[in-house]
């Protein structure tokens, strides 16, 4: 089919031609909801190629996805064909802040009890909360229900007062500094710690003669985290003194230390997992948005209603 046939059926009377292609396009609008219109607008483009002397049929490919591609590629022929389809959501307007009392239609009464039931009808919209919605019947001026959720009242002409009551609000957002406990370094998370060696003693593992080193570390926390290496020119069960670690045997909390070459006093920084959890309290920002409400409005409808038996 020719595109200025499928552009014809497809509602487009614009065609734009370019070399071997051809394309058409569709803008439409239309509502998905009331307060939300949706552009759609679609590009289709026909590709002819030439293979082996054969004119291949225009191929057309449509989309109604927002954001969706097609590709294709004929054999033999490096062409793509990808029409693009985009999608436009308009932002909804906020609805204003209004209360509607509607008119009661007229009733009809219930074969069995030869009442009908009336009730109020109120709607609301926008940030407004309808706190109460009463009725007021009267017959001439004889009140048959007064300030009620419903009325079951039977066959005539009656006066019907809505009364609804209400409350708006508006959103009020503060911020304010709340104090939070951080995790620094733990037995399952690892700080950058500054450490200091303070003292050593001579020891023994078993018949092996250590030397105990007492270490302090600082880091992003208050206080001192204190923890011990050993160092030994023997091995200790599965360990043994090498050149990488420089003969210092380090706990489970600094797993990969440094060859020491010590002295007390010496510094050095290495990353450690404390054998118990170190927090620090720091300070961070917090919003909250709490509803902030008017005084309680009232809104009435009188209105005649009737009856039917």
């Amino acid at each position: 089919m020719p595109v200025a046939a499928v552009c014809q059926v497809l509602g487009v009377e614009v065609i734009v031609r370019f070399g071997d292609f051809e394309k058409c396009q569709i803008r439409s609008t239309f509502r998905i909801h009331q307060n939300v219109r949706v552009v759609v607008q679609l590009t289709h483009t026909f590709l002819w190629g030439i293979m082996k002397r054969r004119i291949f049929a225009p191929i057309l490919a449509l989309t109604m996805s927002a954001g969706l591609v097609l590709a294709g590629t004929a054999p033999g022929a490096a062409a793509t064909i990808a029409p693009a389809a985009s999608v436009h959501i308009l932002a909804a307007k906020p609805l204003p802040n209004k209360v509607t009392i509607g008119k009661i239609k007229t009733a009809k009464v219930n074969k069995k009890t030869k009442k009908a039931t009336v009730k109020p009808s109120v709607k609301a919209t926008g940030k407004v909360k309808v706190t109460s919605s009463k009725i007021t019947v009267k017959q001439g001026k004889k009140t048959i229900a007064k300030n009620v959720s419903s009325a079951k009242i039977k066959a005539g002409k009656y006066s019907v007062t809505t009364t609804a009551k209400y409350k708006t609000w508006t959103n009020k957002t503060t911020t304010k500094n709340v104090k939070k406990k951080v995790l620094v370094s733990g037995p399952k998370k690892a700080a950058k710690m500054s450490c200091l060696v303070d003292d050593y003693q001579h020891d023994g593992i078993g018949n092996i003669p250590v030397i105990v080193l007492f270490i302090s570390c600082k880091g992003d926390f208050p206080g001192v985290y204190r923890t011990n290496a050993i160092d030994s020119v023997n091995p200790i069960g599965g360990w043994k003194p090498t050149k990488q670690n420089g003969g210092i045997m380090w706990g489970d909390d600094i797993s990969n230390g440094p060859a020491l070459k010590w002295n007390i006093g010496t510094k050095f920084s290495t990353s450690v997992k404390a054998s118990k959890n170190i927090y620090k309290t720091t300070t961070v920002k917090q919003k909250s948005t709490k509803k902030v409400w008017s005084k309680e409005q009232t809104k009435t409808l009188k209105q005649s209603l009737t009856v039917k038996k």
